[in-house]
């Protein structure tokens, strides 16, 4: 903005001094008073609204195949262009620090399973529906992957631990 303003002002002062030179060449006698008439008739410098309006940016659009393969923070892909012969832009061909992009999304595999706190025997163990009996550390320290300590079996309301209880 301050470069067109300076421009423009830069611009007007130029013409109106070739103007003068112009008319002072012209006369071979010369006249002051219409000189200084001239100058004091000549047009006023004006700035309008469009020389204080910031210039909209262009934005180019870099394809997908040349974008930098770094992923930011929000998890996107880096939008800018890689370098010649390089997988990133010259910001993240220093590091990486949220990882690379994948053409593949890693999928989710987690499953949630509920486990019940039962009494068997006097002890309380976890179980979930598929039979399985969990580590009671594991369970309580809220592990991600809690052990599997045996298999249950359930006859009626009643039930049994067969590989820790031997009859």
């Amino acid at each position: 903005m301050e470069r067109r303003i300076s421009k423009k002002v830069n611009d007007f002062i130029h013409e109106f001094k070739n103007e003068i030179a112009e008319k002072i060449k012209n006369k071979d006698i010369i006249d002051t008073s219409e000189i200084m008439n001239y100058i004091y008739e000549y047009k006023n410098f004006e700035l309008s609204k469009e020389d204080f309006m910031k210039r909209k940016r262009i934005k180019n659009m870099v394809p997908v195949y040349e974008r930098c393969c770094a992923k930011r923070a929000n998890g996107q892909q880096c939008t800018r262009r890689k370098k010649d012969d390089f997988q990133y832009c010259g910001t993240h061909s220093k590091g990486t620090p949220h990882g690379i992009m994948n053409d593949t999304e890693t999928v989710s595999t987690i499953t949630k399973v509920e486990v019940s706190a039962i009494d068997i025997k006097g002890i309380v163990y976890y179980l979930d529906d598929n039979g399985n009996v969990y580590d009671t550390e594991d369970i309580i320290a809220n592990k991600k992957n809690p052990r599997i300590i045996a298999n249950y079996e359930k006859s009626g309301e009643e039930y049994s631990i067969p590989s820790l209880f031997s009859k």
